[in-house]
């Protein structure tokens, strides 16, 4: 073959297959889906309880495909956001079609019923002084309505000491905890550091050291009362010849109408005089 025909065979080639990839590159265009499908939602913002499944999250949302058209049914919660607001964050979805393509959205989601994380106290902070340092976390746990049991994320810095008489130093503490929303607790505390003969008064034992109620609610403080407390050991009424009787309780100094935390103090005494006191935290929530 002359040199002149080489050329022509080796350009006539070139030709075709520029010919083939053009239509190629062409068929896929037209015939391969690029398009997300499209998420729609009957409201911008959903209100939901904090015991909200997967399914009352997607309420109200429902995605199309160009090609593929109706794919509701893939409509997943992708992530969420930290709060925004207390109770409010953000919700990420996604829809997928066919070919792979996915198709977001996003809403603000309240929940309505949400509450901060509780804690809970099932002894009193009172030590015995001059011993080793005790772990003030022991019997302190904290539940989420979102996440559940939190116990593992719960901080607590020291504030000032005091030294109230010869036989008791009482020590500032403050419990945090954070939920995976961002919602950080606070409660101040107060450790109490005891000589032999002091912690070994008879106190009123409490079924929990810390209670919560709404704002405007009311607690029965006496169903709260459980036996009486001496050294780290609780025991019945009937056995330490004690009654209910014998124990009194000031909470004047909780409003149940404005949020905060208060103390109401239970007191055991017997012939007029007073043996021990018990303290209980009420927090008066929004």
């Amino acid at each position: 073959m002359s040199m002149r025909n080489l050329r022509i065979a080796i350009l006539i080639f070139f030709c075709v297959v520029s010919v083939l990839f053009t239509g190629a590159y062409i068929h896929e265009r037209l015939t391969t889906d690029y398009g997300a499908p499209v998420i729609q939602a009957d409201s911008d913002t959903l209100r939901v309880s904090v015991s909200a499944s997967e399914a009352d999250l997607l309420a109200g949302l429902t995605a199309y495909d160009n090609l593929d058209g109706d794919v509701t049914d893939t409509l997943v919660v992708m992530s969420k956001s930290k709060f925004i607001e207390k109770g409010t964050l953000r919700v990420n979805y996604a829809a997928f079609d066919n070919s792979r393509n996915v198709g977001t959205y996003s809403r603000e989601v309240t929940y309505s019923d949400y509450v901060s994380p509780h804690f809970r106290m099932d002894a009193p902070l009172r030590y015995a002084a001059g011993g080793s340092l005790p772990d003030y976390l022991e019997h302190i746990t904290a539940q989420d309505c979102l996440d559940g049991d939190i116990t593992r994320q719960i901080k607590m810095t020291t504030g000032r000491s005091m030294v109230v008489s010869d036989s008791v130093t009482r020590q500032r503490v403050n419990l945090h905890v954070t939920n995976s929303c961002g919602d950080n607790a606070v409660l101040e505390m107060t450790v109490s550091m005891e000589d032999y003969s002091t912690l070994n008064r008879p106190a009123p034992a409490l079924r929990d050291y810390i209670l919560y109620v709404a704002k405007d609610g009311r607690l029965n403080l006496w169903n709260n009362l459980t036996g009486v407390w001496t050294g780290g050991n609780v025991r019945s009424f009937a056995e330490t010849g004690f009654s209910i009787a014998d124990v009194s309780i000031e909470d004047s100094a909780v409003n149940y109408a404005v949020p905060g935390a208060y103390t109401a103090v239970y007191v055991l005494s017997r012939d007029g005089v007073e043996l021990g006191a018990a303290e209980l935290i009420v927090v008066v929530e929004e």
